[in-house]
C-alpha cells in the first residue's frame, strides 16, 4: 500500500506541476513551480523533469526539497515555502482560456475528474477556480451542443469520400 501510495505521489507530481515564468537576476527567462508532495519524491521524480524540461530553466519547490535545473546540472536545495513562488504570470490568462476550451461537458464525470485530480491539489492548480463554473455551466452546454446541427465537412472532404470505393467485406460489398 505505501509503495502503491508513492508512485500515485509521483504520478500527481507529474501531472499537477504548473511552471509559471520568472526572470532572473540576469533578466533570463527561467520557470518556477509549487508543489506539495505527500512523500519524498522530490529527487525520484526529477529524471522525468529533466528529459520533459531540459530545454528550459526552471526550480520545483516543495516543502522538503527543491530542484533546480540551470540547463546543465540539477541541484537539490532544502525545502521552500509557498510564498517563495510566484502566484502567477503572463501566460496565466491563456492558460485558464485554453483548460476552459478542452472542457468537454458532454463526457463530465465528476466522481472520475475527483479521483484523478483530488481536490487537496486544487488550491495549487491556477485551472481549478473554473472547474465549478465549468461543472454548472456543463447540462447547459451539454444540450447546446445537442441541439446545434454539425457543421458540414470541409468541401475537400467530401471530395475525398467520394473518390474512396465501398468498403468491402469478405463475401463482398457490405
Amino acid at each position: 500500500a505505501m509503495a502503491r501510495a508513492v508512485r500515485r505521489d509521483m504520478h500527481k507530481m507529474t501531472a499537477f506541476v504548473r511552471f509559471r515564468e520568472v526572470r532572473d537576476a540576469e533578466d533570463r527567462e527561467a520557470y518556477v513551480a509549487w508543489f506539495e508532495p505527500e512523500h519524498f519524491i522530490v529527487e525520484r521524480v526529477s529524471s522525468f523533469f529533466l528529459k520533459r524540461f531540459s530545454a528550459m530553466r526552471w526550480s520545483i519547490l516543495t516543502p522538503q526539497r527543491c530542484l533546480h535545473w540551470d540547463g546543465a546540472t540539477l541541484h537539490l536545495t532544502a525545502g521552500a515555502t509557498k510564498t517563495d513562488a510566484p502566484n502567477e504570470d503572463a501566460m496565466e490568462a491563456y492558460w485558464l482560456t485554453y483548460y476552459a476550451n478542452i472542457f468537454n461537458p458532454a463526457r463530465l464525470k465528476i466522481k472520475a475528474m475527483k479521483a484523478e485530480m483530488p481536490e487537496k491539489y486544487w488550491r495549487n492548480l491556477p485551472e481549478a477556480e473554473l472547474i465549478a463554473p465549468l461543472i454548472a455551466g456543463a447540462g447547459r452546454r451539454s444540450d447546446a451542443m445537442v441541439a446545434t446541427a454539425p457543421p458540414q465537412p470541409p468541401e475537400r472532404h467530401l471530395r475525398q469520400a467520394q473518390r474512396q470505393p465501398e468498403p468491402m467485406t469478405r463475401h463482398g460489398a457490405v
